[in-house]
């Protein structure tokens, strides 16, 4: 790979932010399985139970905007991405409303984020697919960075190089880091 072709997409949850979701809770008000997908949930659901678990989730991503902190090491890896001069974006679950909120509070700029609001979300390869187009590289060309299961699942499909951010081990992906930073040698050594 060579870095005029290579491009960075990036989850956001869990990825430029710390954690703010408290799922356990969030799932047991919404009386939903630990294995549910809450967004899919949402379009089998009856409407009046639809309707209860989108306020619900509503109430806890906004609480989670409001309360949003920069991972650890984000601007470290953003003055990285920036030095370097790859195309970058963000692939998101999580809805615009908050993604803009949360971006505003941790004091990072975006041009490029895909959000779940186009009616596709991870762990469909389409969602960063389209995360792909819009940086103008090929998939194969693509490194995902994301926290979860769901991020690994949908780079992995979509043939992108995927770094898994955790401590803990967790689902298959070509690296895992604990930290964003620790991504840094790892990009410089792929972009060699």
């Amino acid at each position: 790979m060579t870095s005029s072709r290579m491009g960075i997409l990036l989850d956001f949850d869990g990825t430029l932010t710390k954690p703010a979701f408290n799922w356990e809770v969030m799932k047991t008000e919404m009386a939903l399985e630990d294995d549910t997908m809450i967004l899919e949930y949402l379009g089998t659901a009856p409407p009046d139970r639809a309707r209860e678990v989108a306020e619900i989730l509503e109430r806890h991503e906004t609480d989670a905007a409001r309360r949003a902190e920069p991972n650890e090491g984000v601007h470290e890896f953003m003055d990285f991405l920036l030095g370097i001069g790859l195309p970058h974006g963000i692939v998101t679950n999580n809805a615009m409303r908050h993604v803009s909120v949360m971006l505003d509070r941790i004091q990072l700029s975006f041009e490029i984020v895909i959000t779940r609001d186009i009616g596709i979300w991870k762990p469909d390869p389409r969602h960063v697919l389209l995360g792909a187009e819009a940086i103008g590289v090929p998939p194969a060309s693509c490194i995902f960075i994301g926290d979860g299961r769901l991020d690994m699942i949908a780079g992995g499909e979509a043939g992108m190089t995927t770094i898994h951010l955790s401590e803990r081990p967790g689902p298959r992906c070509d690296y895992r880091v604990g930290r964003l930073t620790e991504a840094i040698p790892i990009i410089r050594g792929l972009i060699r």
